[in-house]
């Protein structure tokens, strides 16, 4: 039971970071002059091309895969996963909130770092999972394999 509990506040994470980079989208587009520049074929003074309509939904899909592999990998891999994965995604959005700093919109720096923080979380939870349920589990596995 503790493993699932485990494995749903850190899939609740990676939808909290799923939703909250569609809604840093919605916010770079209310940028003033930031439709305009879309019409010319840029976005935040980035080109609107291939590997850009590939790595948005990137930012969306993969955290919410994610959540879906969470509960689906063994334990083990699960933790490791998402250490590796939270890391990379955190590591991005802290990066992301010095982007938006001094933005227009305000709530785009706001929403940056606690998209940042979700990542960040992921991993400490996924590096707090307890180590009696560890041992736990390897006791188990010894036992079935016997």
């Amino acid at each position: 039971m503790r493993s699932l509990m485990w494995k749903l506040r850190i899939a609740t994470l990676w939808v909290f970071y799923a939703v909250g980079m569609v809604l840093l989208f919605i916010l770079v587009l209310m940028e003033p002059g930031s439709v305009d520049q879309l019409r010319t074929g840029r976005i935040a003074e980035m080109a609107v091309d291939s590997p850009m309509t590939l790595m948005m939904p990137g930012f969306v899909l993969i955290p919410l895969a994610l959540a879906f592999l969470t509960f689906v990998l063994t334990d083990t891999v699960a933790r490791w996963v998402n250490v590796v994965a939270g890391a990379f995604f955190g590591a991005m959005m802290v990066w992301d909130v010095f982007e938006h700093w001094g933005a227009a919109v305000i709530a785009a720096p706001v929403v940056s770092e606690l998209v940042a923080l979700a990542g960040i979380l992921v991993v400490v939870m996924a590096l707090m999972k307890p180590k009696e349920e560890l041992a736990e589990a390897r006791h188990t596995d010894k036992a079935l394999a016997a």
